[in-house]
């Protein structure tokens, strides 16, 4: 019989980058379509079981939310830097099957505001963002390609925001206005 290699924990560190469909958790409810934006991140993964590890991500998300009636439009851009905290559940193999999940925090960089509405009177129009912190919970999946230097990632992920952006006490028109991603993206990671 013969003797199995032992396992040894080891880092991985790379990057993705790829696209976003972003939309908005809004109560009272708006019809609204995705709003497509992209996406960037650098992360790093700590192997250290031979089918768990953990991993961390900085990365560069445009989010938001995009609403159209016949000709008009009106929609804004929120361009976030988020880290993700997730566990990092994986199979062997040299293709292999993984599944993120984990909490996530962002802030708000900037935002953007397109539209062709000469009149703006809707309170998602007007309203200022109060929060510029955010914060949720992230589930991803995917495919990962495994070679003797880099790791090759395909996954698509789901983010949902715990926060909202505008105000939402009793008063306020907005009961609930937090973010929903879906983002997918192509990685590599490098072991080390």
């Amino acid at each position: 019989m013969a003797a199995q290699t032992p396992f040894h924990p080891y880092l991985l560190l790379g990057g993705d980058y790829g696209v976003t469909l972003s939309s908005m958790n809004f109560y009272p409810q708006i019809t609204q379509s995705n709003l497509l934006g992209y996406t960037g991140s650098i992360s790093g993964c700590f192997v250290s079981e031979p089918h768990f590890g953990l991993q961390v991500e900085l990365n560069y998300s445009q989010q938001g939310w995009k609403e159209q009636s016949g000709l008009s439009f009106y929609q804004r851009q929120l361009n976030y830097v988020e880290m993700p905290i997730m566990t990092h559940f994986f199979t062997n193999g040299k293709v292999g099957w993984f599944l993120n999940l984990g909490p996530k925090i962002g802030y708000l960089l900037s935002e953007k505001p397109t539209t062709n509405i000469t009149t703006l009177t809707n309170p998602e129009y007007i309203a200022a963002v109060s929060s510029r912190f955010d914060y949720g919970i992230c589930a991803g999946s995917g495919l990962e390609l495994h070679t003797r230097y880099f790791n090759y990632i395909l996954e698509g992920r789901y983010s949902y925001g715990l926060s909202d952006i505008f105000p939402d006490k009793a008063q306020d028109y907005f009961g609930s206005s937090g973010n929903q991603v879906i983002s997918i993206t192509f990685g590599i990671m490098a072991h080390l």
